[in-house]
């Protein structure tokens, strides 16, 4: 997708240097006299009557030495800078008297030093390749009493720089001090102006890189801001640094330690966020696929020390990033035919970068073939004084395009979370019936309940029914499924339970009739529970649809299990009775404590639960959640006073809630 076509780049910044070179000759050109000995004001190109010599001697910088030799060359025709060590000289000639005079030079800064009649010129100095910057503007001043001038320029051309296919020297021009300005000022200006719309639409991704952040922290699940914050901020910073490197702000070599290697980083940051987008989880291909470009920065290293060839390494960086930029707008039309409404969003940005890239190769393989008929899909178009590109218009679009499908995304996902929200808080409310946070008293007894939801509402539910003799109905349940839906359910239960309870009706005729109601509903859930009936005496009434059995002073009592709520409308509960003596407990609890899991994958089980069924209900479900909780966790205990001094004490119910 996007921006990374466009990054088998090399050839592409020469071809844009040359075009920049082109149009600012057919801004500033001059009449060319034929020779230097005959002018008044304004400037002189250097272009003719240069000398070329490779290898490297300061004795060649001497006027004297003789260069009869050497290889006539005109510096208009060089071409790119190829590595090595070069010097070029010229003898130029000025009419005695001549007025003040300036010389223009437009190289590769760091690779040449200037000789003027033997004596170097401040202001030239050589560098290691780390240091060179493209062709920059310099003026040097020779002196006014020499009217037979030796220019000698010793250059030494990285690696690095030739990589890049820059030329050495864009401009060579003498003249009047104030036209030599002027000219240095129309280059320079334009070399900046050239830069502006690249530099203003990566800025504007970094921009919208925080704008995703930002989006990231008011919308934390939603991993997609994430990654398309690291891609955009990524992206924006890698053509950052190269047309920085391209406007000569800084050296070409940040290209190469930074913004090279930063292409495969923002690129895994690409695929990671239309898979998030999507909805979708990485698939083995694509997670192999950025494991290959992990180690793809190296090469880049590699290609600069010459350990590879710029060809290869050009051929590797293309062979490894296009299948990105070409597949993910095909997977995304995949997706977005087989029903994926959010992956059709990112078609349309998608196609930007990659429509308006092919297209400058397009016009770039027109001007390096000399076929012409393309020419003007690399050219830039003049807006004012700043010249535009056609991929700093496939950026532009996509950058707004995208900006676009977020803002819409964003504000889908906003309703949504506001409905959810609306939701959650109706849910709480129902929640609060289901597992109310204070039992009613039992008389002589101890109650006790502890509950802790898996997710923000669960569907476990509580409660203690007061029936007309004097009995308590004590209910523990489990609606299945999660979330409101199972909330909503638990609420009509506990609500047909309390009817019923107020019927004075046992523990199997309760279920009996709950059973029916809730089959009848067809609503494809169902209910576990278990109903006990307890008396002042210590009577324990209990009857068991699909619950987890009860347990008595740390023993699991065996009680029949019949089939759960909702499953089967004929279905009938059988009943059992016992007897709680002073200090007895009764344990009833979810399966959410047998199910807790740790991180070894080993359930929390029967045994232990055994072993701690007689603490408190907070010990138990405490135990349970520390273990590692699976699903919700309630526990209600249930203990007969000692005495009236221990029912005193005792008779306060609590309820403990996570």
């Amino acid at each position: 997708m996007l921006i990374i076509a466009r990054r088998c780049r090399v050839g592409r910044v020469a071809s844009a240097l040359l075009c920049l070179a082109a149009l600012f000759s057919a801004l500033v050109a001059v009449a060319q006299p034929t020779d230097a000995t005959r002018w008044y004001s304004g400037t002189v190109t250097l272009d003719e009557g240069w000398l070329q010599h490779e290898g490297d001697d300061l004795a060649w910088a001497r006027p004297a030495f003789d260069d009869s030799s050497w290889k006539t060359l005109d510096m208009s025709e060089l071409g790119g800078a190829q590595p090595g060590w070069r010097w070029y000289r010229l003898h130029l000639k000025l009419e005695p008297g001549h007025q003040h005079v300036h010389l223009l030079i437009a190289g590769g800064k760091g690779t040449y030093e200037l000789y003027l009649n033997g004596q170097k010129a401040d202001g030239a100095e050589l560098k290691s390749m780390w240091g060179v910057i493209r062709p920059t503007e310099e003026i040097f001043i020779p002196r006014d009493e020499d009217n037979d001038i030796t220019i000698a320029l010793r250059t030494h051309t990285p690696t690095m720089y030739a990589l890049w296919h820059l030329p050495l020297f864009l401009t060579l021009a003498i003249g009047s001090p104030e036209p030599i300005d002027n000219e240095r000022l129309a280059m320079e200006s334009q070399r900046l102006y050239a830069a502006i719309p690249s530099m203003a639409i990566n800025l504007m991704l970094v921009l919208a890189s925080i704008a995703a952040f930002a989006l990231h922290w008011s919308q934390r699940a939603r991993k997609e801001y994430l990654w398309l914050g690291f891609y955009l901020l990524l992206l924006g910073i890698s053509n950052g640094l190269l047309f920085c490197a391209v406007a000569g702000l800084v050296p070409i070599s940040v290209n190469t330690l930074f913004a090279d290697p930063l292409i495969y980083i923002f690129t895994i940051m690409q695929i990671e966020f239309t898979f998030s987008f999507a909805g979708l989880r990485v698939g083995r291909i694509w997670r192999a696929y950025e494991l290959v470009m992990l180690p793809m920065p190296i090469l880049a290293f590699v290609q600069v020390m010459g350990a590879i060839s710029n060809e290869l390494y050009v051929s590797l960086e293309a062979t490894v990033i296009l299948p990105a930029a070409l597949l993910l707008p095909v997977l995304l039309l995949v997706w977005y035919r087989r029903g994926n409404r959010e992956a059709g969003w990112l078609i349309l940005p998608s196609l930007f970068p990659a429509a308006s890239t092919a297209l400058f190769d397009v016009g770039t393989a027109s001007l390096d073939t000399g076929w012409g008929r393309a020419d003007f899909l690399a050219n830039p178009i003049q807006v004012g004084p700043i010249p535009l590109q056609i991929v700093d218009i496939g950026d532009f679009l996509f950058a707004l395009a995208i900006g676009v499908v977020m803002f819409f995304r964003f504000t889908k996902v906003s309703r949504e979370q506001a409905r959810g929200a609306a939701e959650l808080e109706a849910a709480r409310g129902i929640q609060q019936r289901l597992v109310p946070a204070k039992l009613p008293e039992v008389k002589g007894y101890a109650i006790e309940a502890a509950y802790f939801p898996a997710q923000e509402v669960g569907g476990d539910f509580y409660q203690v029914f007061s029936q007309a003799d004097g009995a308590q109905l004590v209910v523990v349940g489990d609606v299945s499924g999660k979330g409101l839906k199972a909330a909503m359910t638990g609420t009509l239960a506990l609500g047909a339970l309390r009817a019923l309870a107020a019927e004075g009706l046992g523990p199997a005729a309760v279920l009996i009739r709950l059973n029916r109601q809730q089959a009848e509903t067809q609503d494809g859930g169902f209910i576990t529970c278990i109903c006990a009936r307890v008396t002042d005496q210590g009577e324990v009434t209990l009857a068991n649809a699909g619950h987890l059995s009860p347990y008595r002073n740390g023993e699991e009592l065996l009680v029949s299990s019949d089939l759960p709520l909702g499953i089967s409308p004929e279905e009938t509960y059988e009943e059992c009775t016992f007897h709680l003596e002073p200090g007895d407990q009764l344990t009833l609890l979810s399966d959410g404590v047998l199910e807790a899991t740790d991180a070894k994958g080993e359930l929390f089980g029967f045994e232990r639960t055994r072993a701690i069924s007689s603490q408190t209900a907070g010990t138990i479900a405490e135990a349970a959640l520390k273990f590692g909780q699976e699903d919700d966790i309630t526990v209600l205990t249930l203990v007969r006073a000692r005495s009236m001094v221990d029912d005193v004490s005792q008779i306060e119910a609590t309820a403990i809630s996570g």
